[in-house]
């Protein structure tokens, strides 16, 4: 009857194995702008376009809606408030790897001015402020800058920003992709529990094959004191 205890203390070792966490980023995943004039929507439809993502950026995917994905924009950005929207899959390019600056995050200057030229001179007619921009936006044969100012979503005209002078993401010709296809070969890390608990198991394992089939001794018959020695 012993033997039947190990077979469920087996299964107990393996049930309280734990399982390998899950690595964020094996989750996350990546898109690059390789054009210009590529579009963040609003919602998966051409008609509903915000702005111009900066060229050589990224987006982060987050699903798929038929010819679009689902994608953020600037989020988890210190200082920015991120957006979550649309992009066409033909105008970007998925990455296998996690990029280190995947957005742009750059300021503009904007600046206002009144239109009326009888004002006294103590009024102020022209002021400057920064804004957090994220792209361009062609309005007919003008172009606008969307930016976030003050909280607020909006459209200024271009020729009241400063020119725009942000560097280029060349992260994407800098960075080795990883290969796709050598998962497999990647090692897998194991826990300081998990090694405790798979050397136990083997251990016990061994000594099980070891209980369950150890060959089984002869028990000498003892003498009877009375009986009669034969030599």
């Amino acid at each position: 009857m012993k033997k039947f205890w190990v077979l469920p203390l087996l299964a107990l070792l393996i049930f309280c194995l734990p399982p390998r966490a899950a690595n964020a980023e094996e989750t996350d995943m990546y898109a690059r702008v390789m054009q210009p004039n590529v579009y963040f929507y609003e919602k998966a439809d051409e008609n509903s376009g915000l702005f111009i993502l900066p060229e050589t950026y990224f987006i982060k995917i987050t699903g798929e809606s038929q010819e679009y994905y689902a994608a953020e924009y600037l989020s988890d950005t210190p200082g920015r408030t991120p957006l979550y929207g649309y992009c066409r899959k033909s105008d970007v390019e998925l990455v296998s790897y996690i990029p280190e600056t995947p957005f742009l995050v750059y300021d503009t200057e904007v600046t206002f001015r009144t239109s009326s030229d009888d004002l006294p001179e103590e009024f102020i007619v022209e002021y400057k402020l920064s804004a957090a921009f994220y792209g361009t936006f062609s309005y007919g044969s003008s172009t606008c800058c969307f930016v976030e100012l003050d909280g607020r979503f909006g459209y200024v005209p271009a020729a009241a920003c400063a020119p725009l002078a942000y560097p280029p993401n060349t992260e994407h010709t800098e960075s080795t992709p990883v290969d796709q296809d050598t998962d497999a070969a990647k090692p897998q890390s194991v826990s300081a529990l998990n090694v405790v608990l798979i050397s136990a198991l083997a251990v016990v394992a061994l000594g099980a094959v070891y209980f369950l089939f150890r060959p089984t001794k002869k028990q000498t018959r003892p003498l009877d004191e009375d009986a009669e020695e034969f030599f």
